[in-house]
């Protein structure tokens, strides 16, 4: 995109989800939608909406969680690891009461999705856990196509899994790490008495 202030071109910074233009130093802060994404821009490789053939958008989702949205029927796209982790994070956190359970729509079955990454068919199957949907997968590309609402679905239905608290891949990450840590020090400590014990005892 380009700087609203002097026109140039801004430089993304995808780790940061902002914007930076390195000719007049102004900053852009793209916001999260009340669905909780964040729209970056195209990306650069020109991967398309397997839909509506146009341009999807770089997306990062509850703040963490990359992917891809259509801006056109807001379509989402995932690798099929994120897709599982912004389900388990959402249920995870949402209060509300669950809604009714889907009716499954056997004929969506039929539908024909492209894959946007080696333009294969992708699968398409009933989803096996919340939510009672259909979704599209490429097993050769490891890519989750979800239509606009069926993210949706899935976190508002019912499941025991519903409000269970749960952390963040890298909170449970520095969590090992902590972990980890303390696993060290007492194996430490351990070897410290154990050496001390031995000099007195062989005195």
């Amino acid at each position: 995109m380009n700087c609203k202030q002097c026109g140039a071109p801004m430089v993304l910074y995808r780790e940061r989800d902002y914007y930076h233009c390195e000719h007049c130093g102004s900053y852009h802060f793209p916001e999260e939608t009340t669905q909780g994404v964040r729209v970056l821009g195209e990306n650069p490789e020109g991967i398309q909406c397997p839909l509506c053939k146009i341009a999807l958008n770089m997306a990062t989702i509850d703040n963490y969680y990359r992917g891809f949205q259509c801006s056109n029927c807001r379509g989402l796209m995932f690798n099929r690891t994120r897709f599982k982790e912004v389900i388990d994070y959402r249920r995870s956190k949402i209060k509300a009461p669950s809604e009714p359970v889907n009716t499954f729509d056997p004929t969506e079955l039929e539908r024909k999705t492209e894959c946007p990454i080696c333009f294969q068919e992708m699968e398409t199957f009933q989803y096996l856990g919340p939510g009672n949907i259909v979704i599209d997968t490429c097993h050769k590309d490891d890519l989750i196509w979800l239509d606009y609402g069926e993210l949706n679905k899935i976190v508002s239905a019912p499941g025991r899994d519903r409000g269970v608290p749960r952390v963040k891949p890298e909170k449970e990450d520095q969590k090992d790490k902590k972990d980890e840590s303390k696993k060290e020090k007492r194996s430490a400590l351990e070897h410290f008495i154990y050496e001390i014990g031995r000099t007195f005892f062989s005195d």
